[in-house]
């Protein structure tokens, strides 16, 4: 499941611990835990929270498309954080640079 993916590499490039982003978002470790495994996917409601956290706000349009605009500040996590996150290869991440 991607998004338990992104939600990683969101974690990840942010430098938080699971339990750190889980605090933030006000949502159950075991829950974010669960989304990052892979069994469950996150509701709309915990969307929201995540998306509407002002932290987490510039990964939005990349977290539910996969798309980003930088110019309205939405991006995504480096390259590198989404290879160690399995959402791409090295070959991909190389092509999306040039």
């Amino acid at each position: 499941m991607e998004i338990g993916k992104k939600l990683k590499a969101i974690i990840r490039e942010e430098r938080y611990s699971q339990r750190e982003f889980a605090e933030q978002v006000n949502i159950p470790i075991r829950t974010i835990e669960k989304y990052i495994a892979g069994t469950n996917d996150p509701t709309y409601g915990v969307l929201i929270k995540i998306v509407n956290h002002e932290r987490f706000k510039k990964y939005t349009l990349w977290l539910m498309t996969g798309d980003v605009n930088p110019e309205m500040g939405q991006i995504s996590p480096a390259f590198s954080t989404q290879e160690q996150c399995g959402l791409i290869t090295g070959e991909e991440g190389s092509q999306k640079k040039a």
